[in-house]
């Protein structure tokens, strides 16, 4: 069963801390390998993630992350999915 890219960047951030059971995980797996809006993002995501990671300079405000999430899931990652 194909995952669309409204429940992709619903449960993006679950998937990145692996949050989500295997079959999920799978299926979003699947999803970016077809969708390069999708997988865009992730890749982003990841890549902000990293560099904030690395970073000591940046102290992120609170709620930042979910602010975040919440905008992406009003967007269309790929209004063809």
């Amino acid at each position: 069963m194909e995952i669309s890219c409204r429940e992709v960047r619903h449960e993006l951030a679950n998937y990145m801390e692996d949050d989500i059971t295997e079959e999920l995980r799978l299926r979003i797996e699947r999803h970016f390998q077809r969708c390069d809006g999708c997988s865009a993002l992730y890749d982003g995501l990841r890549q902000v993630i990293f560099l904030v990671n690395e970073s000591d300079l940046i102290e992120l405000p609170v709620g930042l992350s979910q602010r975040l999430f919440q905008r992406l899931n009003m967007k269309p990652a790929n209004p063809t999915c």
